[in-house]
């Protein structure tokens, strides 16, 4: 993002961190996945049970956030 981690909004401003960590437990790959998923900062964040953590631009978000701009701004 290009921006300094002390300029970002908490993590635990949108998500109770041990509630996640409660959810979301190692599992062996008989039991299945687990997975939370939520955006922050303009992101879609998605945690898995199996320790895989996915971060991608929220489409969403970002069309939200133009949607009003001018075309030479965007």
């Amino acid at each position: 993002m290009d921006t300094d981690p002390v300029d970002l909004t908490p993590l635990h401003s949108t998500v109770d961190p041990e509630e996640l960590d409660s959810f979301v437990r190692v599992r062996n790959g008989a039991n299945g996945d687990t997975h939370s998923a939520f955006t922050h900062e303009g992101h879609a964040i998605t945690v898995h049970s199996y320790g895989v953590i996915a971060i991608t631009p929220d489409t969403n978000s970002q069309r939200k956030n133009t949607a009003g701009a001018r075309e030479d701004d965007v």
